[in-house]
């Protein structure tokens, strides 16, 4: 064996531990042991752990991890499901084999989803189905603690962004399978948790009983049996990170913001330095909603604490989102995910409400565009309601991330105020592959397709007079970030722990 596993980074930083496998579990110590034929059962139990989860993890600010949570419940109680798990009895199966029939089929269903980010949550469904398996099998469905009182090293062939949260959070991952933009990736980079991806399971068969090192930014892990346990990754110092602008060696300025959901990340923006929010995600505390669209009061509500929490300088505030996986209870049977006028000029309202309560200095940001006529109509809608609060109406952009909207970005440049380029979904579909594609990495965009949509946005945005911005990990590769300089990119958008290696690499071009 290699002295040196070679894998795909997909999380910063590094952390030494032992491995332990997800979810191989041990004689669990339950006074109530789910029946071992009673599927429903355990279905329910693993939703009540979900649920359980989700609170503590709300409760600690952390809202967007406790939504991915939330929505695992929800396929926990999905009668399709269960409903296939009671065909696979009937027809004559052992409980064990009929639920794991029913979780393949049923995950097989929604990884052949059109729509790739939904698809992506086919990893969530086998999830669940093995969480379920332990407790018909009377094991203990989050494994078991290293020995000797080391750090764990979580390892699994394919493990899901729940694994990162529920039990001790683990030192480092590795898994099998993955992507670096799913759910896991984007979790484990917002706990800090260093992460490498694409080695097998069976490659660090022999690790087994060492300490190891995990390097989640050179995507590697080595055998360390010298080195020092460390429980908490070590922050990795930047040279010339600093908080402040970052200005290039020509004189150009490039605003590094952050991406921000919760209060949490607010806060964190804020320690790191960030120059504003490049990007503040507002569907993520909706993804439970089960009555309907949010209404004004709920948009305020949740809004404010965030935008209270916020770093100095502009907040670009991007309306719901709800395409992809990221679709509540009550859009699940919809094709339509982005709201209509009146749930948009509920939004509206909030944002300019919240916005006016805490002093904060806002931008509207439209996702999805396909059109520049949407820009139009939504100004009209922003115009209303700010008229009717006595406000004036701030910026409106446009995000480009559908290829279709490339053969009109001169018209959106000319009606919108700025242009963000969401290069996760844009990456995606121009180069055909799966959000959840070990191929797809934030190095992707500087694919020469990728990188003409970029600067063919650029330039459309500057004939007009319009900032371009560039929002998600893409930003902080090394492969794209000196193209984004290159080509004239304004503003970029980031992790908070991204924050100041960006400053720094822009600062040394």
């Amino acid at each position: 064996m290699s002295a040196v596993l070679r894998g795909t980074g997909a999380a910063p930083g590094s952390a030494v531990g032992r491995l332990v496998a997800a979810r191989v579990g041990a004689p669990a110590a339950r006074p109530d042991p789910v029946p071992p034929t009673d599927i429903p059962a355990a279905l329910d139990t693993v939703a009540r752990h979900m649920d359980d989860l989700a609170g503590a993890l709300r409760t600690r600010g952390r809202a967007a991890e406790a939504d991915i949570v939330e929505f695992a419940a929800l396929i926990a109680r999905d009668r399709e499901l269960r409903d296939g798990a009671a065909r696979q009895l009937a027809a004559g199966l052992a409980p064990i084999d009929a639920l794991a029939e029913a979780v393949r089929e049923f995950a097989d269903v929604v990884a052949g989803f059109d729509d790739e980010l939904l698809a992506e949550r086919a990893v969530d469904v086998r999830d669940i189905g093995r969480q379920a398996e332990a407790l018909l099998r009377g094991e203990d469905p989050t494994g078991g603690a290293p020995p000797g009182g080391a750090p764990a090293v979580l390892v699994g062939e394919e493990l899901a962004a729940m694994d990162l949260l529920r039990g001790a959070r683990p030192a480092a991952a590795v898994s099998e399978r993955g992507g670096p933009t799913g759910d896991l990736a984007i979790v484990a980079r917002s706990l800090g948790i260093p992460l490498v991806l694409g080695i097998p399971v069976a490659a660090l068969a022999e690790l087994a009983e060492d300490l190891i090192l995990v390097d989640g930014e050179a995507g590697t892990v080595e055998a360390n049996a010298g080195a020092g346990v460390r429980t908490i990754p070590a922050p990795r110092r930047v040279p010339g990170g600093g908080a402040g602008q970052a200005i290039t060696r020509d004189g150009r300025r490039i605003r590094v913001r952050a991406n921000v959901a919760t209060v949490t990340d607010a806060l964190a923006a804020g320690e790191a330095g960030s120059e504003g929010v490049g990007l503040l995600r507002t569907e993520l505390p909706f993804l439970t909603e089960e009555s309907g669209w949010p209404d004004e009061e709920r948009h305020v509500a949740m809004l404010t604490p965030v935008l209270a929490a916020v770093p100095p300088g502009l907040v670009v505030v991007r309306t719901l989102d709800f395409t992809g996986d990221k679709r509540p209870p009550f859009l699940r049977d919809r094709r339509i995910t982005l709201p209509g006028p009146d749930a948009l000029t509920a939004q509206l309202r909030g944002v300019m409400r919240a916005a006016s309560d805490t002093g904060v200095e806002v931008a509207l940001l439209l996702p999805m565009v396909d059109h520049p006529r949407r820009i139009k109509h939504v100004r009209g809608l922003l115009a209303d309601a700010c008229a009717s609060l006595g406000l004036l109406p701030p910026p409106l952009g446009a995000m480009v991330e559908l290829p279709q909207v490339l053969n009109q970005v001169d018209d959106l440049a000319e009606h919108a105020d700025f242009l963000s380029l969401g290069t996760n979904d844009l990456t995606s579909r121009l180069l055909g592959l799966s959000r959840d594609d070990p191929r797809l990495t934030p190095a992707s965009a500087a694919d020469p397709r990728v990188l003409d949509a970029i600067a063919q946005t650029i330039r459309a945005g500057h004939a007009h007079g319009r900032a371009v911005s560039l929002c998600g990990d893409a930003a902080a590769d090394p492969a794209v970030l000196p193209h984004l300089v290159r080509l004239g990119c304004d503003a970029v958008s980031v992790a908070p722990t991204a924050l100041a290696g960006v400053r720094a690499a822009v600062r040394s071009y």
